[in-house]
């Protein structure tokens, strides 16, 4: 049997089948880095909530002393300026929030475009996937084509030899 031919764009199969992976790789990172940027994102909501929430019950348990009638205008002015610094680090915990929507923001932009260039390596290496096996199947045509040729002219042979054979036992 005829030795099958060497695909001659197995190179460049190889490139393709690499730059595939690596796109899928550098994806798969991109999607972490964008679900990692959300959980502190959520994280951070959180945090802020319960800045709030202890931000109030304070606000309450001043309320509490002064009606209980325990406290001084001193301890009032400092409970006042305690409550307004809880504010001032919630509004300033706002900003790192919003510095946070935007990483994610950023992160799913990168992850968008790492996306588009894995569908377009899938995509080149896919078309060269298809060359490459409509040239197996030629080549296989072939190979069984030039197959039967053989086989036809070993029978033709073997034929031709019997005939000959027998022309010359009726001599």
């Amino acid at each position: 049997m005829a030795k099958k031919p060497q695909y001659r764009l197995q190179t460049l199969f190889n490139i393709r089948e690499k730059e595939k992976k690596a796109a899928e790789d550098e994806y798969g990172r991109q999607k972490r880095k964008v679900i990692e940027a959300q959980k502190l994102l959520e994280e951070m909501k959180t945090k802020h909530a319960q800045m709030i929430e202890f931000r109030e019950a304070k606000k309450i348990e001043y309320a509490e002393k002064i009606r209980e009638g325990g406290m001084k205008i001193s301890d009032i002015t400092g409970n006042d300026r305690h409550i307004a610094r809880l504010k001032e680090e919630e509004v300033a915990y706002l900003g790192e929030i919003d510095k946070q929507v935007e990483a994610v923001k950023s992160a799913e932009r990168v992850a968008q475009e790492a996306m588009e260039a894995m569908l377009e390596a899938t995509k080149a290496f896919k078309a060269l996937e298809k060359h490459k096996e409509k040239w197996q199947k030629a080549v296989k045509r072939e190979l069984m084509l030039k197959e039967e040729d053989a086989l036809d002219d070993v029978a033709q042979a073997q034929y031709f030899a019997q005939i000959t054979k027998d022309r010359s036992e009726e001599k």
